[in-house]
């Protein structure tokens, strides 16, 4: 059997996510590997500066923050070892794969839907553009 040794868990907080968290879980107690938890805020438009910037910094982490909690206290509570990363981004799918290179992660544990415009049909577009993108073996939970 492979060894996998940092799996990624990209989470944004919907039902499949929730799912994928469940099996990370699973994987790494058996493997002994760490989970590196994702959350991709938005990217905040140039054009925005100052005050507002701040502001809408200060809404993203609080968005981070509350979506990333259960998931953390999750392995905490299953004994998994984890860490946790937040970037901006435009395009999920793209920065899941970045993360995943940047990170040395050898496999991608994901939700097969998000909470994406696309929601609810067939596979996710975050998804899609993961398995489609990344060089890294990828465990959609469905």
């Amino acid at each position: 059997m492979e060894s996998y040794k940092k799996i990624l868990l990209p989470v944004d907080g919907s039902t499949s996510s929730s799912l994928a968290k469940q099996r990370a879980a699973g994987l790494a107690q058996i493997l002994k590997s760490e989970i590196l938890l994702a959350y991709i805020t938005g990217q905040i438009p140039a054009i925005i500066k100052g005050q507002a910037k701040e502001e809408a910094i200060k809404a993203q982490k609080a968005e981070a923050e509350l979506v990333l909690a259960p998931f953390r206290q999750y392995l905490q509570g299953q004994e998994v070892k984890h860490s946790e990363v937040v970037v901006p981004g435009t395009n999920p799918g793209d920065e899941i794969c970045k993360i995943a290179e940047y990170e040395g992660c050898d496999l991608i544990v994901m939700g097969s839907r998000g909470m994406g415009d696309l929601k609810g049909f067939l596979l996710g577009s975050v998804t899609h553009r993961v398995l489609s993108h990344c060089n890294l073996p990828v465990f959609v939970v469905r």
